[in-house]
């Protein structure tokens, strides 16, 4: 599993005196306290409301300004990039409740707007929401099928099996439906994991237009496998896949990564 630096996005407004005029957008409604989080994988985003500049995301520091103020209900938070002007999103404030956390996922394309962990249904299981991204230049551009294994490895003998056990489809840049996995069980003799292959949507051949700047240790492309998903009963998790390459993008190895995210929206 990678290890990732968490960005956790604080944006804390608070009321030093009940005074309508300590609303930054002093209209009809019920002042808002607003806390955003979250996890931003790339550029700096700006937060602006009434063309006042609010707070920025820059790697894995966030600044605001120092003034306690307020939202009311309605309002929209303007959430750009600092290099251009960009408008990548943005975040509006609901009526309800007074304290509100919104979190967002910046991937350098798409801003997935107050995302959120889903429970389990039975807390022996583990949960998973999927997204599949890569610059790679060949890379076909449209969903991906990804089809989730188990891994088991014979200790004695060494001998590898892989049991297929659920497919998610048309996985986009965008954390998709939530999939429960059962727990495995791994005994002295047999170590079990979980793995995932990706596929272009609706086949079973991997999302390129060219094979010519792909380079497999097999050179079966169906045994193309991830790195292992580790299992950890009753949590819900947030899995970004991206296969595996060189530093420039230019060319694609064996397996793919794995990144959990999910520690920035808890």
């Amino acid at each position: 599993m990678i290890k990732l630096k968490y960005l956790i996005l604080v944006f804390a407004l608070f009321l030093l005196a009940c005074k309508k005029e300590q609303l930054l957008n002093p209209n009809q409604g019920k002042p808002v306290n607003l806390t955003i989080k979250g996890y931003v994988m790339t550029d700096t985003l700006e937060f602006v409301f009434n063309n006042k500049i609010l707070g920025q995301a820059i790697d894995d520091a966030f600044t605001t300004s120092k003034t306690g103020a307020l939202f009311t209900p309605g309002d929209k938070i303007q959430v750009r990039k600092k290099a251009d002007g960009k408008t990548v999103g943005n975040i509006e404030v609901a009526a309800s409740p007074f304290n509100q956390v919104k979190k967002i996922f910046y991937d350098g394309t798409t801003l997935s707007n107050n995302l959120v962990l889903t429970p389990v249904t039975n807390p022996e299981n583990m949960g998973l929401r999927l997204r599949f991204s890569t610059p790679f230049k060949d890379f076909y551009g449209g969903p991906v099928d990804i089809e989730i294994f188990e891994y088991t490895v014979n200790n004695d003998t060494y001998e590898i099996t892989y049991t297929s056990v659920k497919e998610v489809k048309n996985v986009t840049g965008v954390f998709g439906d939530f999939v429960e996995l059962e727990p495995l069980i791994s005994t002295e003799l047999l170590t079990k994991q979980y793995n995932v292959k990706v596929y272009k949507a609706g086949t079973k051949e991997l999302p390129y237009t060219s094979m010519d700047h792909v380079f497999l240790d097999d050179p079966d492309p169906n045994n193309n496998y991830s790195e292992a998903i580790s299992f950890e009963k009753g949590a819900s998790k947030l899995i970004s896949i991206s296969p595996n390459g060189n530093d420039d993008k230019t060319e694609i190895g064996s397996g793919y990564s794995i990144a959990d995210f999910s520690a920035a929206f808890k």
